[in-house]
């Protein structure tokens, strides 16, 4: 997992629980199932960062993509 674009990605969508989020995802791994596309959009955006290609979650991903995200992250802090 990319802690950085993990970072950037939470920072994005809800800026104040991003410590929190980030927390549970490093203590609870049955806690990484309920963030598939989270972790598979930060893992491809460092991977590319890897080979010296730079790029951000809005400009790489579609909306659907994006709005999936959201989802994740709204029904974990709703709990």
């Amino acid at each position: 997992m990319r802690e950085n674009e993990l970072r950037k990605i939470l920072s994005f969508v809800c800026d104040g629980y991003v410590d929190n989020i980030l927390d549970t995802l490093e203590e609870e791994k049955e806690r990484k199932k309920e963030f598939p596309f989270l972790i598979a959009c930060s893992n491809f955006i460092g991977e590319l960062k890897d080979n010296n290609i730079i790029v951000e979650l809005v400009g790489t991903f579609e909306d659907v993509i994006i709005d999936r995200i959201f989802r994740e992250i709204s029904n974990f802090l709703a709990k």
